[in-house]
């Protein structure tokens, strides 16, 4: 078995089936245990943190399940409401580029290959509502239950409005 460094702290080295250091773990359950009392019922407020580095990590802490290295920025939680997991930086990431706006609504754009979009790029219009958690660093910050405006769309873009500062998950 080798060694490779935390990837929270990038100073104290780790077995390579640990995903944190002692320290870390310890750092991270304190936040949890003193900020957020969380369930799966639990209210989640605009502005919340969540101080989880991988999105499995985030959405095993929300949903109370056991996934394993999943790293897809949307998942299921009712038929209409999905939890988006994403960087609103405005950067491209794997051929999206999605942005918050300064009034308050969010923008998905498809700058891929036009010509050759993925297969699944039309499953968004499945996804009504959204809880937006937004990536920053080694955290989450929770942004609002958004819901797709459906005047303003297009295969490639979307606007999002948002809808509600808070939620159970189950609200949408």
């Amino acid at each position: 078995m080798g060694y490779k460094k935390c990837p929270r702290c990038g100073l104290n080295y780790i077995k390579d089936d640990q995903d944190y250091c002692d320290v870390c773990q310890k750092e991270m359950n304190y936040k949890l245990e003193n900020k957020i009392s969380l369930k799966r019922n639990l209210v989640i407020k605009t502005g919340d943190i969540f101080p989880f580095s991988r999105n499995y990590e985030l959405i095993n802490f929300l949903t109370g399940r056991n996934l394993k290295n999943y790293y897809k920025t949307t998942y299921k939680i009712t038929d209409t409401c999905y939890l988006w997991l994403i960087a609103l930086d405005g950067q491209i990431r794997g051929d999206w580029k999605d942005i918050f706006l300064y009034d308050g609504r969010i923008k998905e754009n498809f700058v891929g290959d036009k010509s050759n979009p993925p297969s699944n790029i039309d499953l968004t219009f499945q996804y009504i509502y959204k809880a937006v958690f937004q990536k920053y660093n080694d955290s989450f910050i929770f942004k609002g239950i958004y819901k797709l405006d459906k005047e303003n769309i297009s295969l490639f873009e979307r606007y999002y409005i948002k809808v509600s500062d808070t939620t159970t998950l189950n609200d949408f």
